[in-house]
């Protein structure tokens, strides 16, 4: 009784102290290398290595980090990526506990935030950083809105200074959780606040807009009948359990309900991605609403029932994620032998496959040292390769797949593949496959080479090295060379220090030449242009050489971007 009235005296304090002890224990239990924390290992790393590139040429051939995230990778790179989660979670818990204080509707905003520190927790566990450092940008943003100092009621110009930049960052963080300060801002427009509605509403979309203007991507985040029944359950539970004056809890949920099924309706990289709000927020918003029902009447068991659903299936979905993406021991003590080996063969000339662990762990064990055909973004893995969850994997679609992607190595680790897509590719190589010849094995690892690989680069090219941000070719005489990397307008030609080089230059003749003729350009040093779609759906780089000699291709950030050879030189 002591320690929970000496919580209530300070709730914030009390509860961020809690939420911060919590998340330590997190990172000295729980926090492994598998799972979301492997993808966020590696961009963390590739930003760390390579802060001015636009584009990471380790995973599926080419990913922009933006189109990841815009603030997590360099934020993670600088602070740790658990240390940016501890940080995240942590501060996030303060601010749920201000909201639901500051809100004077809450009557138990102690037990409130509880709720709230068990998602929290949860989502630290499952190893969402990147989410969990928009939702604390998010959590600002909102607070911002609905905690503003009464006695500054009348600067809503200075609140919307506040929120609106919170709301850009959250997005910039992460684009789910800027999806998520869209309902509300959804909510509040319906309420006719517009003024609240515009400063949390508007700076999302311009982000997402930019994003998709600069960074092109595209990806479907699959998401089944089974992903779709109790974040909508909880959703229409929240519109019908929580009091009728509580209205924008009740619009947000409405609103995020019919968003679950529309987005399992329509294939968008959103998908499974939308269960967050209602994983993170629906115990919350059960138990401050709990109070509110009488006691032992229909509602008040309807709650009741409904709140202990939610704790076994979050808790279900985090014991899940512990045990299946913990990973196997030898990607940490382990891995050295198959690099050296990877090393030996010359595997950087070309792509490796991995066969996918259960824990992902590939994404970012091996990413530093090779370039891997995938990675660990469901999205761009469904997008670009589909036979691995179309159930129509076999011999020889697979070969046509190594050749696709230029794989020139696939390796096979001997722990949990990742889901029916791995099981069947692990199932193929192990049974022997004309075009794979095993040259190394130990306890944890077998090595393959692809008897006849598809060159990273063609005709008339020798890739040198192939590394997360620079690819280096010599090029044996001049004329068109195919780079399978898929085409981003970053893509420059670079020179030895990693500058740019300058684009085609329109000649002096050109520039007085007669009106309704042609430009003429100085090709010196080179350069890109995007490929024809082909039959398989890939547009790739083509390299317009001018000469024999050294091309180094790489992304570095600059306006304008790239090394494009103008529309004159691609005829």
């Amino acid at each position: 009784m002591a320690l929970r009235e000496r919580m209530l005296r300070h709730p914030v304090l009390s509860v961020t102290v809690l939420a911060g002890a919590l998340h330590v224990v997190w990172f000295f239990t729980f926090a492994n290398s598998g799972g979301d924390l492997a993808a966020q290992d590696a961009w963390a790393e590739f930003v760390g290595r390579h802060p001015d590139s636009a584009y990471n040429l380790a995973w599926y051939g080419g990913m922009h980090p933006v189109s990841y995230s815009m603030v997590s990778p360099y934020l993670m790179s600088v602070l740790g990526v658990r240390t940016t989660m501890m940080i995240a979670g942590t501060v996030s818990a303060g601010l749920l506990t201000m909201v639901l204080i500051r809100s004077r509707s809450v009557r138990n905003p102690l037990w409130a935030s509880l709720a709230g520190v068990f998602g929290l927790l949860c989502n630290a566990i499952s190893g969402r950083v990147t989410f969990g450092l928009g939702t604390m940008f998010a959590l600002g943003a909102v607070a911002a809105v609905f905690c503003w100092p009464y006695r500054w009621r009348h600067k809503r110009w200075a609140k919307a200074l506040v929120a609106a930049p919170l709301a850009a960052i959250a997005t910039m963080s992460s684009p789910v959780a800027g999806l998520f300060v869209g309902l509300v801002a959804v909510a509040l427009f319906l309420q006719k606040r517009r003024p609240g509605a515009w400063a949390l509403g508007l700076a999302p979309s311009a982000v997402v807009a930019v994003s998709a203007l600069l960074f092109p991507f595209s990806g479907t985040q699959p998401m089944g009948f089974g992903s779709v029944v109790l974040p909508l359950l909880y959703g229409v539970l929240a519109v019908v359990l929580v009091p009728r004056r509580w209205k924008t809890v009740r619009i947000t949920s409405g609103v995020y309900a019919l968003s679950v099924v529309l987005v399992w309706l329509i294939s968008s990289q959103i998908g499974s991605n939308i269960t967050r709000l209602a994983m993170l927020f629906g115990g919350v918003v059960l138990v401050a609403a709990l109070p509110f029902t009488v006691r032992r009447s229909r509602q008040w068991y309807a709650a009741v029932l409904a709140l202990v659903g939610f704790v076994v299936w979050i808790g279900f979905k985090t014991v899940d994620d512990i045990v299946h993406t913990a990973p196997a021991a030898s990607w940490s003590h382990e891995l050295a032998p198959l690099v050296n080996q990877l090393q030996k063969v010359g595997a950087e000339k070309g792509r490796v496959e991995v066969v996918p662990a259960r824990s992902h762990r590939e994404a970012s064990a091996l990413a530093p040292y090779v370039n891997l055909a995938r990675g660990w973004n469901r999205q761009a893995d469904m997008e670009r390769n589909p036979l691995f969850y179309d159930d129509t994997l076999d011999a020889a679609n697979y070969h046509e797949w190594l050749q696709r992607w230029a794989v020139h190595y696939v390796v096979l680790p001997k722990d949990e593949p990742d889901g029916d897509g791995g099981e069947r590719e692990r199932a193929l190589v192990q049974q022997g496959l004309p075009y794979l010849t095993q040259i190394w094995g130990d306890a944890n690892w077998q090595l393959f080479k692809v008897t006849d690989p598809t060159p990273l680069a063609e005709p008339n090219a020798v890739v040198d090295r192939a590394e997360q941000g620079e690819l280096i070719i010599e090029v044996r005489k001049a004329g068109s060379v195919l780079i399978r990397i898929p085409y981003s307008p970053w893509l420059s030609l670079v020179d030895s220090d990693g500058k740019s080089l300058k684009p085609p230059q329109e000649t002096e003749a050109s520039k007085h030449r007669v009106d309704g003729t042609p430009k003429t350009y100085d090709n010196v040093n080179g350069c890109l242009m995007q490929t024809e779609e082909d039959a398989a759906g890939d547009k790739w780089t083509m390299l317009l050489a001018p000469k024999a000699g050294t091309y180094r291709l790489a992304a570095p950030y600059q306006l304008p971007r790239g090394t494009p050879c103008p529309d004159e030189l691609k005829k």
